[in-house]
């Protein structure tokens, strides 16, 4: 028998109910609950032989002492999840309430199909086993402890460094594990449901399509909210109203529900339909369609690469249209048809936000990498290792990088610490300074590595296109 121990990326369902299973639990603020509130999160751990990991996950259950199973989350059409960009962080699957009690079994359905991409962007369509069932379910033990009125997670995490493919059979056979979700430095979301309230300029309720617990959604000093109907892009919740159907992306506060937001995009009327969601790097551009090196996707591309049309008609939420370039990381929201992927908006990833009259840099823009030296506040001052999109700074350069309005990736605002390496993307504000819209952990919090060597955000024209990774802010 030819099988290969895959060091593939653990997936993590982290399922924030109300109790305690291994981390400290928070009230809700209702305080007459009589369940939990579980939220659904799947993340991952490091890969090196494998630039992509996709997977599809439809429904996800657990089972109490008394032998009572309950549904954390359901959709026959499933959640693709590309494990590669999730390193180090969770993504949202859903949020159910479910009654207190002890949970120790759950059972996670898949689509029997694992997509596989080495570093040299060759495809293995691969399945769980060989049953010909179009599902495959496995089951993880553990302790869930669910309290009436409290938040806690519980998080199951796909050991990867123990998945073994079988090549003569062409399967995967997984390892999954309950995992501390402390471990974690965020999670992120994109969720698509309905406005139910307005409770501000910066804050917003929404219903979760697949049904679920309300969400508080907080808007980033950053983000954007856009119609994508009338093209109109707004900095608070102006153009929003009850009812609309909208599609959140941010980060996700399992304790209390809530998503900070870095993009908001309203989706009904529209004259493209909305149905699909990629974010890569740009391959190839000719000025009107692109070849994009997916990353993250809510659907499994056939290919390592997909076509993308109708930009020149797109909407954008940051940047423009000159921006676009090769190498470039873009995320675009729009319609798969099984061929073309037809652009709505897109967001080139860390320029400035569009609709913001007091920016004076909309069209500047530039990706620095480098070691942080000092930290004074929101200033960082790092070292050059790389640039990209910038042409009067040298590797061992010192410049200066303001993150007070910074959208952090693969971390937080505690990551930015001396000796932590990122990736600063934003207008130059002079030959030495960058106010970053977009900072990416590339290695920090406690040493740890957020994204492999192998999977770098930048394209330096080197002659490995597998080094065109990126994180994930779909789900």
């Amino acid at each position: 028998m030819n099988v290969k121990l895959l060091p593939l990326v653990p997936l993590i369902a982290s399922l924030a109910a109300c109790g305690g299973s291994g981390t400290s639990t928070t009230p809700l603020s209702d305080s007459s609950l009589s369940a939990g509130t579980v939220s659904v999160l799947v993340t991952d751990n490091l890969t090196l032989d494998y630039s992509e990991v996709w997977i599809n996950i439809q429904s996800i259950t657990a089972t109490d002492n008394n032998g009572q199973t309950v549904t954390l989350y359901e959709n026959t059409t499933g959640q693709t999840h590309n494990l590669s960009q999730l390193v180090n962080v969770g993504a949202l699957v859903d949020a159910q309430a479910i009654a207190a009690g002890t949970y120790s079994s759950f059972d996670i359905v898949m689509v029997n199909d694992i997509k596989l991409v080495d570093l040299n962007g060759n495809v293995i369509n691969a399945t769980f086993d060989n049953s010909g069932n179009p599902i495959f379910t496995t089951n993880v033990t553990g302790t869930l402890t669910v309290d009436a009125g409290q938040a806690t997670t519980l998080a199951l995490d796909f050991d990867l460094a123990q998945f073994t493919y079988d090549v003569t059979s062409n399967t995967v056979t997984p390892v999954i594990v309950q995992k501390d979700p402390n471990l974690l430095n965020q999670t992120v979301t994109t969720t698509q449901g309905d406005v139910q309230a307005i409770n501000g300029a910066t804050q917003l309720v929404v219903t979760p399509a697949n049904g679920g617990a309300n969400m508080t959604v907080d808007l980033h000093n950053n983000a954007t909210v856009t119609n994508t109907a009338t093209g109109v892009i707004s900095v608070d919740t102006t153009g929003l109203q009850a009812g609309m159907n909208v599609s959140v992306s941010g980060n996700y506060d399992a304790n209390t529900l809530t998503i900070t937001a870095s993009d908001v995009q309203i989706d009904n009327s529209t004259i493209i339909s909305i149905s699909h969601e990629i974010e890569g790097i740009v391959v190839d551009w000719d000025g009107s369609s692109m070849s994009l090196d997916v990353k993250e996707a809510n659907f499994a591309p056939p290919t390592n690469e997909v076509n993308v049309a109708n930009i020149s008609n797109a909407v954008f939420s940051h940047g423009s249209l000159s921006l676009l370039d090769a190498g470039q990381k873009v995320e675009i929201k729009g319609n798969w048809d099984g061929n073309t992927f037809t652009a709505a908006v897109i967001e080139v990833e860390g320029a400035s936000r569009n609709g913001n009259d007091s920016s004076n840099y909309l069209d500047d823009y530039a990706e620095i990498e480098g070691q942080i030296s000092s930290v004074d506040g929101n200033q960082l001052t790092i070292a050059v290792q790389e640039h990209e999109h910038v042409s009067n700074i040298n590797s061992g350069d010192s410049i200066t990088v303001d993150s007070g309005i910074s959208w952090i990736e693969h971390g937080n605002a505690s990551c930015l610490t001396v000796g932590a390496i990122i990736e600063a993307k934003g207008p130059m504000t002079d030959a030495t300074s960058m106010t970053a819209n977009k900072i990416e952990i590339e290695r920090g919090c406690n040493g740890s590595s957020a994204e492999s060597d192998d999977n770098d955000d930048f394209d330096f024209d080197d002659d490995d296109d597998s080094d065109d990774d990126l994180d994930s802010d779909l789900s």
